[in-house]
């Protein structure tokens, strides 16, 4: 997997006709029940940060609140309430009406905003096939060794089929959405920047279909940043890439400063089941798999476990606010120099969020654990 160039997926986004991106006012009317008393937040999203466009705070019952705003374009924003939860928006200027459940965020009612309409199908959608593919893998796994090659080999291509097929519905959804927003939220879902490379005429075609639209543009800008950094890795590479760490082997020690610029060395963890995980504030699918890690470390924390987060950040306020923010309570480090890092090259990172589940003598025990995954894993080895 290449470099991950978008950020969306926050799990883990209002009105106007399909295909236009309205400039001008906005509101949103929300009902929702069991909603929690505090802070109801709105929150632009974009390929570089978070920005909080309006607020208000729940102090009752009624479940009811409103947001309101002016909107230059469609963009990507969400609705992120004082528990965690939220909701994705494609928001466009009008009125709008958000009605559901807390606790069944996957089944809200939008009215006033086809985009978000079509948003919300597609988040389910795939929601549903990543859960069924996790399953296939994960009895597909078990059956490994215990049965014939001949037997496991078409299994597993007709899963690997399968996989395909789920990548190649994020590009399809591009380049059929009549939304920017929803466009670039399609594509931020590729984590295989060969595949985005090899689709390059969606990416064009977004750009004639919405050639003034800032959140395209600057998706387009990182996609030509990425091809030239591949291009550039693989001449000094003498046209090869660097194979990521491999599981069975031992994890290549590294020493990088914490927050506080303290020098924290890997093999510190040694003793202890340590999960080294690659990250960094802009990434949004680092921030919206961020509350499966925190789930996953308040867990198992007290058996002979740890997290040690590796960020590719370049700014130390922007790192520990994050770290802040998605209340990430272990050690972490960074030298703040994004892709230029040193352990890029160390551990082949193409791809975050990238992590490494180490044993304690340090060996890689398995890697790319998100969601359900990573529980099961740690709920195995931690018996």
């Amino acid at each position: 997997m290449k470099k991950y160039l978008l950020w969306i997926s926050a799990g883990v986004f209002l009105a106007g006709c399909a295909g236009q991106t309205e400039k001008g006012e906005f509101k949103i009317e929300g009902h929702f029940s069991n909603l929690p008393l505090g802070p109801v937040v709105l929150e632009e999203l974009t390929l570089e940060n978070v920005k909080v466009v309006d607020s208000t705070n729940i102090k009752d019952a009624s479940g009811k609140f409103s947001l309101k705003g002016m909107v230059p374009e469609q963009g990507l924003y969400r609705i992120r309430f004082d528990n965690g939860k939220f909701v994705l928006l494609a928001l466009d200027a009008g009125d709008m009406k958000i009605d559901g459940d807390m606790d069944k965020l996957e089944n809200i009612k939008i009215t006033g905003s086809e985009p978000t309409s079509e948003l919300q199908q597609f988040l389910g959608d795939i929601s549903k096939q990543s859960i069924s593919l996790t399953e296939e893998m994960r009895k597909l796994d078990s059956l490994h060794g215990s049965i014939p090659d001949s037997a496991f080999q078409p299994q597993l291509a007709a899963l690997q089929k399968k996989e395909k097929d789920f990548e190649n519905s994020f590009f399809l959804m591009a380049d059929k959405t009549k939304n920017p927003a929803n466009a670039v939220f399609a594509i931020s879902q590729v984590r295989n920047g060969e595949e985005i490379v090899a689709h390059k005429q969606v990416i064009t075609n977004l750009t004639t279909r919405f050639p003034k639209n800032t959140l395209v543009k600057s998706m387009t800008d990182k996609i030509a940043e990425l091809e030239k950094s591949q291009q550039a890795g693989a001449d000094a590479a003498g046209g090869e890439e660097p194979s990521a760490i491999k599981v069975g082997q031992v994890a290549p020690d590294f020493t990088l400063p914490d927050p506080s610029g303290k020098m924290i060395s890997l093999n510190s963890f040694r003793g202890k089941y340590v999960l080294v995980d690659f990250w960094a504030s802009w990434c949004g699918p680092c921030r919206q798999e961020n509350p499966n890690v925190v789930k996953a470390y308040q867990q198992y924390k007290g058996k002979n476990f740890t997290i040690l987060g590796v960020s590719l950040d370049k700014t130390k306020d922007k790192w520990q606010q994050a770290i802040k923010e998605d209340g990430l309570a272990w050690n972490h480090v960074s030298d703040l120099k994004f892709w230029d890092s040193a352990v890029v090259p160390l551990y082949g990172i193409n791809a975050i969020p990238t992590n490494f589940l180490l044993d304690p003598q340090g060996k890689v025990i398995a890697s790319n654990l998100r969601g359900p995954a990573l529980e099961a894993k740690l709920r195995e080895v931690l018996k």
